[in-house]
């Protein structure tokens, strides 16, 4: 297994090749490396099923914690009981299905057995999927599955009660947050009490499975105990809005007692502007985790994530990271190639790593770096001109 302690990046910080890569931005105070804390080792899981754009955003929540000691996390590393040793378990949305096929029973087991002798866990969407009282999950909580709302994203409202409000040390009361298809829940207590809803869905996007059902004031923050262990877990997404990441920062507080305090870069300052193709990263998130928030300590980078028409209007520089051939091949079947030959005619630069974008043509405004070339090292190259 593989441990990335982001506070250091020695690897990373090494292979960027420029000396402004080590340096924090104006917007972080103190360097992470500079807290002498005990730290709080977590991991944070990212095998097969942890998809989507939250997880890179809730890893960013992790890493810039100078209280958090992160460690990326496989099936077959809970298999090989790596929880051992952890304080905190975070497994964040995507699908909860395969999420569990990837951990396997053997991979299940130890997720149960580290929250029973006491590890704390942070599950979000599909980590709260995880928790339910189903065969097919991990029964951390007595809840059972109700249903999904299927095809709805939005932002709707919740109201976190005193009690909740008083348990995550934040403010208590209604707040719009970011819903995307998470599950919806019934209360079903098994255990005396023993675990309680304490935010609840004040409005909806849409039906149930089935006509004319809401979720409304369905649970939308759940926490309780299972064995020794401390449950926390979000249907909703706290990570994807600015002013309600203080919501993951009191579940994290919740269940190990330990306020973390992220310092995320503030890229405003910084000249120019740099839009990382997030999903076509050969590695999926492993590799998006590492490439972006070694991008992000460059002082001339500011860095973004996605990849749309709109958001290359405000952006200076594309990153394509080392990608899958299929990958390259939907980028032509959708007609990216001409949009991006169209980006670069208008001054846009991009930067293509690997073999999957052979197929953008040759331009004064593309630079092609290997597989194995530091694609962190090229865009800080690239930012120096």
């Amino acid at each position: 297994m593989k441990k990335f302690i982001f506070a250091l990046l020695p690897v990373l910080l090494l292979c960027a090749g420029c000396a402004t890569v080590n340096q924090c931005s104006p917007a972080a105070e103190k360097c992470t490396a500079q807290y002498t804390g005990k730290k709080l080792k977590t991991g944070f899981y990212i095998d097969k099923g942890s998809r989507g754009g939250g997880v890179l955003l809730l890893a960013r929540l992790l890493h810039y914690s100078p209280q958090i000691e992160m460690t990326l996390l496989k099936g077959e590393d809970l298999r090989k009981g790596k929880l051992e040793g952890l304080d905190l378990l975070v497994m964040p949305g995507g699908s909860s299905k395969l999420q569990m096929e990837s951990m396997g029973k053997e991979g299940v087991k130890a997720l149960q057995d580290f929250v029973r002798n006491g590890g704390a866990y942070v599950g979000i969407c599909a980590g709260f999927h995880i928790t339910l009282n189903r065969p097919e999950r991990a029964r951390l909580m007595p809840y059972t599955y109700y249903g999904e709302a299927v095809g709805y994203r939005a932002d709707v409202q919740i109201d976190l009660s005193p009690e909740g409000a008083k348990l995550l040390d934040i403010k208590p009361g209604k707040r719009m947050v970011r819903y995307s298809r998470g599950p919806v829940a019934k209360e079903a207590q098994w255990d005396k009490g023993n675990c309680k809803t304490y935010a609840k869905y004040t409005s909806s996007v849409g039906p149930l499975g089935r006509a004319g059902v809401s979720f409304f004031d369905t649970p939308a923050l759940i926490y309780g105990n299972y064995g020794k262990g401390k449950v926390i877990a979000t249907s909703f997404h706290p990570e994807y809005i600015l002013n309600t990441n203080d919501i993951f920062v009191g579940c994290v507080y919740a269940v190990t007692g330990v306020k973390i305090t992220p310092k995320l870069p503030l890229a405003s300052y910084r000249p120019l502007r740099v839009l990382y193709c997030i999903g076509a990263a050969r590695n999926g998130h492993t590799q998006s985790i590492k490439e972006v928030t070694a991008l992000e300590k460059c002082p001339k980078l500011a860095v973004k994530t996605g990849l749309s028409k709109e958001q290359l209007n405000d952006t200076d520089l594309l990153i394509m990271p080392n990608g899958t051939e299929a990958w390259g091949k939907g980028m032509i079947k959708n007609g990216w190639i001409e949009i991006m030959v169209d980006y670069m005619n208008r001054g846009g630069r991009i930067l293509a790593a690997g073999e999957a974008w052979k197929s953008i043509p040759d331009h004064k405004n593309l630079t092609r770096i290997g597989a194995k070339d530091c694609l962190v090292k090229a865009a800080a190259r690239i930012a120096a001109e």
